[in-house]
């Protein structure tokens, strides 16, 4: 007797089952045609579905495929984007470093000069400095010598004036004197000659 396989729709017939599979014959030796016509409808129903299955499992794979294809892509421009970053960073790590460098040579050469004008505007000026002090001490000494030059002619002048003062005085004295003399002398000949008279 021959097995009558039902098809659910959680079960999906399987080529052994397909080729395993029997159909009851009827008395006149033949298969039972409504049997074969719904194994067959079964058949084709589980196939429909597993080519339709297929479709979708080809249409995702291809979409995975895109996907991945999508992925590979975007891993290798990321890989190449890394890279450049990678070697743009160098590069840049490389540029900072030459240019702090620049920088700082550029600072200490300005730092140098700067410096050395200094040195030469304080030795520059220590030497206006020294002279003008030296100057200063000039003017002073010629200052001093002046000063007791004029102090000499002063004291010089005043004993002069003192002397002529004093000499003049006498002059004047001996003269007044003189005059007077000479003045009582007449009115004593006056007196003499006004006595004769008489």
């Amino acid at each position: 007797m021959a097995v009558l396989i039902y098809i659910s729709d959680n079960h999906m017939i399987t080529p052994l089952e397909i080729r395993q599979h029997s159909f009851p014959k009827k008395t006149l030796g033949g298969y039972d045609i409504e049997e074969v016509r719904a194994f067959l409808q079964n058949i084709s129903q589980e196939w429909e579905k597993v080519l339709e299955e297929n479709r979708k499992m080809k249409g995702d794979l291809d979409k995975t495929k895109s996907s991945l294809e999508h992925y590979k892509e975007m891993e290798t421009i990321l890989h190449k984007t890394m890279l450049q970053a990678e070697q743009s960073s160098k590069s840049t790590l490389e540029n900072a470093k030459k240019d702090a460098e620049l920088k700082i040579q550029e600072a200490e050469y300005k730092a140098n000069e700067i410096l050395s004008s200094i040195q030469a505007d304080k030795r520059q000026l220590e030497r206006e400095i020294h002279e003008l002090v030296a100057r200063r001490n000039d003017i002073l000494q010629q200052l001093k010598t002046f000063i007791a030059n004029q102090s000499d002619r002063i004291r010089t002048f005043e004993t002069q004036e003192a002397l002529a003062y004093t000499a003049e005085e006498e002059h004047s004295k001996q003269s007044f004197f003189d005059a007077y003399f000479a003045e009582t002398a007449d009115i004593n000949n006056i007196a003499v000659e006004i006595a004769k008279e008489l």
